[in-house]
Formats: C-alpha cells, sequence, structure tokens
C-alpha cells in the first residue's frame, strides 16, 4: 500500500480544491429565525362560548400547526404581503444555468422571451386540458409562476418543533440578512393573523347556519302553535293559565267535595254528640267540649257559682231557711237556662248537618256530571296534549338556537389567537451557508477516505501477496527479500544474464535483495556444519531457478565451497543455460550408479560448483522413482562432505512430487512466490504439502517486485529482507 501513498493524497487535494472552488462560487445564505409558541391555556374575554376551541398541548397538536407554518397558503400570503414575485432571489433557476450564470456564460441559455412564454402557456395547457376552457383572470386558474415562486419559497424555509417543547422555530434562509429576518417575522405574523380569521371565519359561518336553521324553527312553531289553537276551537276546548278549562273545574270541584264531605261528618259527629248530651241530662263541663259557645260557657259559670254558694249556706242554715230557699232557686233557674241553652245549640248543629248534606249532595252531582263531560272529550284531550308537547320542543329548540345565535354573533369579533409570538427574528450578522473552511475540511476527508478506500479496493483484488507484513500475516513466516525484475521493463530479456545477475551487476539492486536474503538464510541456519539449501515454488514461472543460480553465485564468490544443483529433472532449465551440451548429469548417476563427480562443472571464474539435471539426450527413465530412491540420499550425504553449502532448484511444489521428495533431503527450504501473482490459496497448499518438512521453510522470497517499492522500503527503513521482523525468525529457527 505504501507505493500509493500518493493517490490518496492527490484525491484529498483534488476533492479539497473542488470543494473550495464550489463553495467559493455559491452566493452566501443567511439564516434569520422567530420563534413561536402554542398556548393552550383557556383565554376568556366574556362567559361566552367560543365556536372554535383551544388548542391542546400534545405532541399531534404541535405537529400539525408545524405542518400550517409550512403550508402552501402561509406561503402565498407572505408572498403576496412582501411582493417577493419581484425578487429575483426567488426565480426557479435549473442547476445548470446557475452554474453557467456563476461562471458568466449565462447568455448560452438565452431565449426569446415572448417565446418562452409561449411554450409554457402551451405546455400548461396540455398539461391541463380544462384550464383552457377557463378564463385567464378566473381565481381558479394558477399562474405558473405563482407556483414557482411559492416552490422556491418553501425550500428556503425550515419549521421544525424545538424538542420537546410547545415552541415552534421559524427558519428562513435569503440571501440579504435584513430579508431574511423581514421574512421570518412575516410568516409568524400570517400565521397569527390567519389563526384569527380562522376563527372568525368559523364564527361567522356559524351564524349564518344558526340563522337558516333559525328561519326555519320560527315557522315550524308558528305552525305547531297555531295546529293547537286551531284544534282548541274546533274541539271547544279552552284553557287558563296553559291548563285546559275542564281539567281545571273538575281539579277544583273535587277539592271542594272532598271540603264538603268532611264538613258534613264533622257536623254530624257534633250533632250525635249533642244528642247524646241531652239524653243523658249532663250539663256538666262535657258539653264544653262538644256545644263551643260563648253563652254555654258563661251560664255554666253562673250555675257552677250558685251550686258553691249553695253548698256554703248549707253549712251554716237548715234546709228551710228562706236563704236556702232562695240559692236553691236561683240554683234551678241556672240549671234550667243552661238546658234550653243546649238545646237550643243542638238544634242549631242539626241544622248545620242537613246545610252540608245538602252542599255534598250537590256538589257530588256536579262532579259526576263534569266526570262524563270528561270521559266523552278524553281523545281530544290526548291528541291537543300531543300537539301541545310538540309546540313546546319546537319553542324549546328555537330559544336554544336563538340564544347560541346571539352568543356567536356576540363573539365573532371576541377572538384570540392560540399562539404568540416569543421572539421576533434579528438580522443575522454572519452568513450560515456556505460554511466554507467545514465543506472544505470535508472534501479533503472524503477525498483522503476515498482515496484510502481506492487503494484497499485495488490491494484487495489483487490475488497475490504485495506487502512484506502479508507475508507474515498469511503464511506465519519470514519475508526474506524483496528481489526486483532481473530486466527492466523494455529491454530485452538475456537468460544468462538474469542467472548470473549477482555477477554482472555486483553493487546494483538486484544484488542487494540476493545478499539481504543470503543474511536472513544464514541467520536461521541451526548447525554450523554442510547444509542443503532447496529453493521451491508452487508453480513454475515464479522465478525459483534464477532465485538458485544468484543465490549459489553469491555464496561462492564469497569463498565458500559451493555446489548448485538443478533438482529440476523433468524441465532442467538450469541446466540448458549453464551446463550446454555436458553429457551426464544427476539422472544418470542416478540412474546408472555413475560417480556423480564426473558430472559436476565448475565455474573458473566464481569457483562455482555446478551438477546438471541430465545429460543432453531424451531419457526415458522416471524422475520420480529416482528422486525417491536411497541412491540420492547417498548422493547428498556425499556432497556434503564435498561442498560448504548445497543449493538445489526444484520442481514447482503443486503440479509435480519430485519437490516434496527432494524436501526430506533438505536442511533449509526457500519459498519463492511473484510479487501479486501467486494466489494466496495455492501458495498456503504449497505449503502444506510439505507435511513435516515445513518446519524446514526458513521464509520467502518475492520475485519481479517493482523496484519503486523496494526503494521506498530502503528508505523507510525496512530493509530488503525483514530486519524488523527478528522476532518471527527466531521462533522458526527455533
Amino acid at each position: 500500500m505504501s507505493r500509493r501513498w500518493k493517490l490518496p493524497v492527490l484525491a484529498a487535494l483534488a476533492f479539497g480544491a473542488l470543494g473550495a472552488g464550489v463553495t467559493h462560487m455559491m452566493p452566501d445564505r443567511f439564516d434569520a429565525s422567530s420563534v413561536v409558541q402554542i398556548d393552550p391555556r383557556k383565554k376568556t374575554i366574556s362567559n361566552l362560548e367560543s365556536v372554535v376551541s383551544e388548542l391542546k398541548a400534545d405532541a399531534a397538536t404541535v405537529e400539525s400547526e408545524v405542518e400550517i407554518l409550512r403550508s402552501r397558503s402561509i406561503a402565498i400570503k407572505v408572498i403576496d404581503l412582501l411582493k417577493l414575485r419581484e425578487d429575483p432571489e426567488f426565480e426557479r433557476v435549473s442547476h445548470l444555468r446557475r452554474l453557467l450564470n456563476t461562471l458568466g456564460f449565462e447568455f448560452l441559455l438565452d431565449e426569446n422571451p415572448k417565446d418562452q412564454n409561449e411554450a409554457t402557456t402551451r405546455l400548461n395547457t396540455r398539461r391541463d386540458p380544462i384550464a383552457s376552457l377557463i378564463a385567464p383572470d378566473q381565481p381558479g386558474l394558477r399562474e405558473p409562476e405563482r407556483d414557482e415562486v411559492a416552490v422556491a419559497f418553501s425550500e428556503r424555509l425550515r419549521v421544525g418543533r424545538v424538542r420537546s417543547t410547545l415552541l415552534i422555530n421559524i427558519r428562513f434562509s435569503a440571501s440579504d440578512p435584513v430579508k431574511a429576518a423581514k421574512i421570518a417575522n412575516a410568516i409568524a405574523d400570517v400565521y397569527i393573523q390567519e389563526q384569527l380569521a380562522y376563527k372568525q371565519r368559523s364564527a361567522g359561518q356559524a351564524s349564518g347556519l344558526l340563522e337558516q336553521k333559525l328561519e326555519q324553527l320560527k315557522s315550524k312553531v308558528a305552525d305547531a302553535e297555531h295546529k293547537v289553537e286551531k284544534f282548541k276551537a274546533e274541539n271547544n276546548i279552552f284553557d287558563t293559565e296553559g291548563q285546559i278549562l275542564s281539567e281545571k273545574q273538575l281539579a277544583r270541584l273535587m277539592e271542594q267535595t272532598v271540603v264538603s264531605r268532611n264538613a258534613t261528618s264533622e257536623a254530624r259527629a257534633k250533632y250525635e254528640q249533642g244528642q247524646k248530651l241531652l239524653k243523658r241530662g249532663d250539663n256538666g263541663g262535657a258539653t264544653a267540649d262538644v256545644l263551643q259557645s260563648h253563652t254555654v260557657r258563661l251560664m255554666k259559670e253562673q250555675f257552677a257559682k250558685a251550686s258553691r254558694h249553695e253548698a256554703e249556706l248549707a253549712t251554716k242554715y237548715g234546709p228551710r231557711h228562706p236563704e236556702m230557699q232562695k240559692v236553691r232557686a236561683e240554683v234551678a233557674d241556672a240549671e234550667a237556662q243552661l238546658a234550653a241553652e243546649i238545646e237550643r245549640l243542638v238544634t242549631n248543629l242539626k241544622n248545620e248537618l242537613e246545610v252540608a248534606e245538602s252542599r255534598e249532595r250537590q256538589l257530588t252531582a256536579n262532579l259526576d256530571t263534569l266526570k262524563e263531560q270528561q270521559v266523552v272529550s278524553k281523545d281530544a284531550t290526548v291528541q291537543l296534549k300531543e300537539l301541545q308537547r310538540e309546540a313546546a320542543t319546537s319553542k324549546q329548540l328555537f330559544e336554544a338556537l336563538l340564544s347560541r345565535f346571539k352568543q356567536t354573533n356576540e363573539t365573532q369579533d371576541l377572538q384570540l389567537a392560540d399562539s404568540r409570538i416569543i421572539e421576533h427574528a434579528d438580522v443575522p450578522l454572519f452568513p450560515a451557508a456556505p460554511n466554507r473552511k467545514q465543506t472544505t475540511l470535508l472534501a479533503l476527508i472524503g477525498g483522503l477516505v476515498a482515496g484510502l478506500a481506492l487503494v484497499m479496493i485495488l490491494e484487495f483484488a489483487t490475488s497475490g501477496i504485495g506487502r512484506p507484513e502479508d507475508v507474515e500475516r498469511v503464511f506465519d513466516l519470514a519475508h526474506l527479500a524483496s528481489v526486483p525484475w532481473a530486466v527492466a521493463p523494455g529491454e530485452a530479456f538475456d537468460r544468462m544474464r538474469s542467472i548470473r545477475m549477482v555477477i554482472a551487476e555486483p553493487s546494483g539492486i538486484y544484488a542487494e535483495a540476493i545478499r539481504g536474503a543470503r543474511r536472513e538464510i544464514d541467520v536461521r541456519r541451526t548447525h554450523g556444519s554442510a547444509r542443503l539449501i532447496q529453493i521451491a515454488s508452487s508453480l513454475p514461472g515464479e522465478g525459483s531457478s534464477v532465485i538458485a543460480s544468484n543465490l549459489a553465485h553469491h555464496y561462492a564468490v564469497t569463498g565458500q565451497r559451493v555446489l548448485l544443483i538443478d533438482g529440476d529433472l523433468r524441465r532442467a532449465n538450469l541446466t540448458r543455460e549453464l551446463a550446454g551440451g555436458r553429457p551426464t548429469g544427476l539422472l544418470e548417476a542416478l540412474a546408472t550408479g555413475l560417480p556423480v563427480e564426473a558430472a559436476i562443472l565448475r565455474d573458473g571464474r566464481t569457483g562455482l560448483h555446478f551438477l546438471p539435471a541430465n545429460g543432453p539426450l531424451p531419457s526415458h527413465l522416471s524422475s520420480a522413482e529416482l528422486i525417491a530412491s536411497p541412491a540420492l540420499g547417498a548422493t547428498l550425504d556425499n556432497m556434503k562432505r564435498q561442498f560448504d553449502t548445497i543449493v538445489i532448484h526444484s520442481p514447482p511444489l503443486l503440479p509435480v512430487i519430485d519437490g516434496r521428495v527432494l524436501a526430506d533431503h533438505a536442511d533449509q527450504i526457500v519459498f519463492v512466490m511473484t510479487w501479486r501473482r501467486t494466489p494466496k490459496q495455492l501458495a498456503k497448499r504449497a505449503l502444506k504439502c510439505l507435511g513435516f518438512n515445513h518446519r524446514k521453510v526458513v521464509g520467502v522470497v518475492m520475485t519481479e517486485v517493482d523496484p519503486a517499492i523496494i526503494e521506498d522500503s530502503r528508505s523507510l527503513g525496512s530493509g530488503l529482507g525483514g530486519a524488523g521482523r527478528q522476532s518471527l525468525a527466531g521462533r522458526h529457527a527455533a
């Protein structure tokens, strides 16, 4: 990824420049805010009930009022109030025209205004065929300009509830700060006025409906009362104080009859008691309870006084004394007068009884007669009462509606809004948009993120391994070296030069990479005796033969006794380049038992010894069986006694089994991969094929690496072999 660091940097710079340019081309926008409160408290000027009730203090009500503030009707009223149709800011301009206006190329889209208006008219007529039948001055026809201005107005308006309160924030954006504040305040004012106007309209509509209903009920009440009077006249029914006369007479006569019967019973009782007194001749105190008369009381007192006087004289005189005789005469005279008076009173009681009985009989007869008349007129009375009930109901409804009509008329002009303006919009001092610093910063960050994302996509799109740390993470192996192309792109390929690159360019970057690989291999050496280093790869064409040759040449030029073996008995690439027409090789030695020393070649310049794979003639022997034979082990052990280091190039691990068999004899295995080309899964499978010999793999050498990447790694101090991965190397060495 380090080689692509320029991509995110360039993307960030490009995005930042674009963001800065766009924001500097955009005009300043100023936001002004006013705040309106929904006031659910009951507002009473009079005790009369209002037609429209107060708003409720719930979320649904507040959200509804927010939508009303956003509505088209409020917008159009503010537009008309402030004459915003004449303001060019509210013209709907396409994004292309706006961009061309900013760049000064608006003339490219100029058209003939007359043609444009005609085209607009034709377009509107096609959209609404009915509109063509309506006169232009009809209120039902909406002008396109009116709609466009309202849409532009709505795009600049932001209305929202302030958290969970009853407050609504009204924010308007305009290019002029004074204009923004003026429009924000106008929206709040128009909203309050619309609330009042709605209440007044509702009250007026209610008054009109009530007035129409009252006219209907008025005629209905008159008809009902007329029916009642007509029915009474037709049936000779009279009433006073709202009650039918015959019923009133019957009730009164029944009361009189009851009173008369009570009076007769009382008179009869007094008369019978008086007769009993006369029969007993009792002129004592009992008469006072029945015969309530002042004269009787006086006579009784006189009689009692005479009787007491007689008793007093009886104690002084004898019966024949003149005073006694005089007193007895006075007592007898008082008693006779009392008896006569009682008899007269009893006669009066008899007369009163006869009068009461006569009155009772007369009232009873009258009552019976009236009852007979009432039975005859019962049906008519029932019908009359039904008519009267209907008339009364209509009258009550009329009176209730009449009262409501008067209340509505009274409250029509006594309305208060359910909202109030808490805060008027002030003229903003600083533009709210565009935020040039923030936009530029976000553009930079966005460009950087986009560049990094692109780099990641490119990295993950590559199936092979591209970074040394990926080698350690994916395979848990050390990265020994990153070897560049042996031949630069565009140059003619020289096979002999590529396999002897450390000799051809000893101070070049390729030789430096081989030296780094040798150092990492030597660090992981487990013993000081002769060793056999196997150079293997997963597939053909990954440069393992080139790495084996250059590594062996490098060991040779340092003074060691080095033997390079071409173990790829099937392809024998190294043999063709280094051995020429040598008649024998490893294949013939293993097959015939000839001494291997006879097939070894020596380079006089470097001192490198080379054992070819086979002779120039084709062989029908099986290389797999020969490599698996005990002769190979014996041969290699013999070579270890003659050389310090043996480098053997093996066939690819996946296509054939030869390389896996050679791993049994190797002391160290170097795995070669092509940079960004060898698939990870194939490389894992090849390493897995080694089985128990996997522990002999000392690390990975990547071939055909871009030299620029190697130079970057040097400048960053990462080296060619992995000096920063000593802990991992030590773990493998152990």
